[in-house]
Formats: C-alpha cells, structure tokens, sequence
C-alpha cells in the first residue's frame, strides 16, 4: 500500500508538510489530502481563497498576492481539489509558455510529457497512478496539474448495468468500459469471458460516461461498440448511412443504471473512447 494511501486512511498520521516538496508535486501524501493541506501551504494567505463543492467536487481555489514558486517557475493561481471519483489534485498556473512548463518540469521531476488530448500528460516512473498534466488557457496562460488516487465516498458509488445486444456479441471475451467524459475520473472496465453478455460496471462516480465494448479475439479492425441513441434503420440503407448517434450516460451519485445495451457498432469512435481498446 502506497503511503498516501495509509495517508487518506488516517490523516492524523501524516508526515508534515514541506512547502518546497509540495509545490512541486513530490509530496504525495500531501496532496492526497486534498483542500486542507492547501490551506496549511498557504498560511494567513488562505484567507484570500474560496472553497466550492461542485458535484461533489471539492475544491479550494486560490489567487495569489505573493507567487509560490515551483519548478524554477513563479506560480500566481493555485488549487487543490478532491474530485468525485476520489482523485486528489493540485494545479498550478503560470503566466509563460506550456512547453516552457514542461521543460521545467521534466528537468525536476525526471518525467517524459507525450500528446494527450486537451494537452500533454507525463506518468512517475515509480507508481503509474501518480500522473502530470500541462495545458495552455485559453487566456494564455499555462496549467500544470499532479494527481494522485484515492477512493470515492461509498455511498457516492454509483453502477451500470447491461447488456451487449449488437451483431455477434458475446462470442468471445469482451472488455466493456465506463469512459468519463471529465478526464479527472477514472476508467471503469470489466472483461467478459465468451458466452456471457451481462456485464456490471460498479464503483462509479455520479458523472457522464461513455460506454463501449471491445472484443478481444478475431478483431482485426480494431472494431468497437458503444451505447448510442438510434437515428434510422440503415439495414437497405447505401452505404454512409448512419444509424446511431454516440451519447453519454449521465450517472447520479449512488445511483445503478439498469438495462443498458450496448447495440451500435461504429465506423469510428472519437479517442478518448478509444481507450476501451487498451482498458486504461
């Protein structure tokens, strides 16, 4: 067990924290604790800040009169978030260039940022569930985010049920996911063994997700399957037809979807829904 995870367990165990480590993400059992160790960082300058709770998002946003800085860099907004599925994370901003942050922060923290979608993303070397993400504003400026996991409120879990109804399924292993649509979440999948339909996704946060299913033998094409709204009837329809539009799920918190089938096949799928391919 990690020891940011024995960190969420029993906060009242928990190293103190270094402002110099925690700036710069290299404190993972005070990230885990989200908002409050935010608040410790900053002192009498937490006064400044504002705490939300979005659905079920925890947030504590800070502007900042005197700039943190981090990675070499001046930082002037900061926030500290638990987010519905339970993933804490600490963002900075910085008024230069995103692949100036990146620079500096691979030169720190000794990681490798790759393309991903709305930005780049960078995963420690040492745990796989600690991950770094850079992305420029629209205002310009440039955003560096480090997560780390942790456990969502029970009673907040949510569950989908279903089936999978489209032209041969079922004949052989199947993985089935839950994609959120908020990058923060994470994926939910399970593999279905031949013959078997049913599947049940727990552990969910209340968000929106897409559903897809992908065979995992005898499927060369690469092809997948999703939940989808019916347009028409293309079965004497000419080619280009389409049949479906893809939609998400929308979840409450605590809530189990039931009786949802995953019918449609498609010719393409956008890529964070593609990730059902690789399960992760």
């Amino acid at each position: 067990m990690k020891p940011w995870t024995w960190c969420l367990l029993a906060a009242f165990a928990c190293p103190p924290l270094h402002a110099s480590d925690y700036w710069q993400c290299t404190d993972p059992v005070a990230i885990a604790r989200g908002p409050e160790a935010l608040e410790q960082a900053l002192g009498a300058d937490a006064a400044r800040c504002r705490r939300s709770n979005v659905r079920g998002v925890d947030t504590l946003n800070c502007e900042l009169a005197r700039p943190r800085v981090a990675f070499g860099l001046s930082a002037l907004e900061v926030s500290a978030s638990v987010q519905a599925g339970g993933t804490r994370r600490l963002t900075l901003v910085f008024k230069v260039g995103e692949a100036r942050v990146r620079k500096a922060v691979e030169q720190v923290l000794g990681v490798v940022f790759e393309r991903d979608i709305g930005g780049w993303l960078a995963i420690a070397e040492d745990d796989v569930q600690r991950r770094f993400r850079v992305l420029e504003r629209d205002d310009g400026a440039t955003q560096f985010a480090c997560e780390v996991p942790g456990e969502a409120a029970a009673v907040l879990n949510a569950a989908i049920i279903g089936r999978l109804t489209y032209e041969g399924a079922g004949r052989v292993s199947t993985r089935v996911c839950a994609i959120p649509v908020d990058e923060s979440l994470p994926l939910r999948c399970v593999e279905l063994p031949p013959r078997i339909r049913r599947f049940r996704i727990d552990d969910l946060a209340g968000a929106d997700y897409y559903l897809a299913a992908y065979p995992l033998e005898d499927n060369p094409e690469g092809v997948i399957a999703a939940y989808g709204r019916t347009l028409r009837d293309c079965s004497a329809a000419p080619a280009g037809c389409v049949a479906a539009l893809l939609v998400p799920l929308k979840l409450s918190a605590g809530m189990s979807l039931d009786d949802v089938h995953i019918g449609q096949r498609f010719a393409a799928v956008p890529a964070r829904v593609a990730r059902v391919r690789e399960g992760r």
